[in-house]
């Protein structure tokens, strides 16, 4: 029999031309445009790009995205401390915290002879990435408060002894009474000068419950989900007082909040049952999947960051993998997986705390 023989010879061939097969990247622009292919050349100001269509392409590494020109800095630079410090200082320029933080780390790991330099560093790079991230915080607070409450979270689970986290803090929590206030609440249409929400002023105390059109949900309505509202509110405090607490503490906080939510999604759906027909009661029942999602989503992004502190990958990605069950169209979600898949790959992740660990 000559197949064994035959057998080890096609593996043989396939190894080789896996060995002469190019090395293909994905190398994404900030104008929006991807290119895929090798890299011809590379001198750190331009890279020249054979497409998988033969297409040859240069482009300035200004007009890559950061982490695209992070992956090609890197493979360029050498493994020893002051080479990786010096890219930690790079991502740092770029706002690349998490990856900053990695380097900072394997500068360390190459010669712990220079821990005073690169402590220095690390010190005057958590100062800029807490500020940054305070400042990119408050100026999306209008525009998309989701993203800024994940910048804030990020904040203060992973620089919690820098200034800018006090007023991340305070920020959260203002953010937390707020949206507490406005259970069962909407936006509505703009109001009266120098009024919010359903024409209130600041102070004048909780929101009405309010419909899509601006009127307010009947006192029936509102009876009807006082449980939910109380059950909702409950779960933001304990993912406030999650972003408080350090470790596990933190992590059993935010545990506390989905428990919450799975009380929440019990209730909506057995009232979404019990009221087939009644147009606001479904309008209702809507609003509330809605902020329920928002929050379950929020405590779930604490729970990953906490575990990526701790290196906890499995737990962060069984954390994700339950929620993409309750919600599979979340974006949050998805990102966060694909943050968590390179972080364990790639060996990111960890606190800032390198230095004596």
């Amino acid at each position: 029999m000559r197949i064994v023989p035959l057998l080890c010879a096609a593996a043989a061939s396939l190894a080789l031309l896996a060995a002469r097969a190019p090395c293909q990247d994905t190398f994404e622009t900030a104008a929006g445009n991807t290119y895929s292919g090798k890299v011809l050349s590379d001198d750190g100001t331009n890279v020249e790009i054979e497409t998988s269509g033969g297409a040859k392409v240069k482009v300035s590494y200004d007009a890559l995205t950061p982490k695209t020109q992070y992956r090609l800095t890197r493979k360029r630079t050498g493994d020893d401390a002051k080479s990786q410090l010096a890219l930690a200082e790079w991502c740092v320029t770029k706002k690349l915290y998490e990856e900053a933080r990695t380097h900072y780390r394997k500068a360390l790991a190459a010669d712990a002879t220079m821990s005073e330099e690169i402590n220095a560093k690390v010190v005057v790079a958590r100062k800029t990435a807490a500020n940054e991230l305070l400042a990119r915080a408050k100026g999306l607070m209008t525009t998309n408060p989701q993203e800024a409450r994940r910048i804030l979270s990020e904040l203060v689970q992973e620089l919690p002894l820098e200034d800018a986290t006090t007023e991340a803090k305070q920020l959260l929590a203002a953010d937390t009474d707020q949206r507490k206030q406005d259970a069962l609440t909407r936006k509505s249409k703009p109001a009266a000068a120098g009024r919010g929400d359903n024409g209130r002023k600041a102070g004048d105390g909780p929101a009405v419950p309010n419909r899509a059109s601006g009127e307010p949900f009947s006192d029936a309505t509102v009876k009807r989900f006082q449980s939910v509202i109380d059950s909702y509110q409950k779960m933001l405090d304990s993912t406030r007082d999650g972003l408080l607490k350090a470790g596990s503490g933190g992590i059993n906080e935010f545990e506390k909040a989905l428990k919450e939510g799975d009380k929440i999604r019990k209730a909506v759906d057995k009232v979404r049952a019990d009221a087939a027909g009644d147009e606001e009661v479904a309008e209702a029942v809507g609003l509330a999947d809605s902020k329920l999602e928002e929050a379950d989503v929020d405590a779930r992004l604490n729970i990953v960051d906490s575990c990526m502190l701790r290196t906890s990958y499995n737990q962060a990605a069984d954390t994700l993998k339950a929620g993409l069950v309750l919600y599979p169209q979340s974006e949050r979600l998805r990102q966060a997986m694909n943050r968590v898949t390179a972080a364990s790959s790639e060996g990111l992740g960890g606190d800032w705390i390198i230095v004596g660990r």
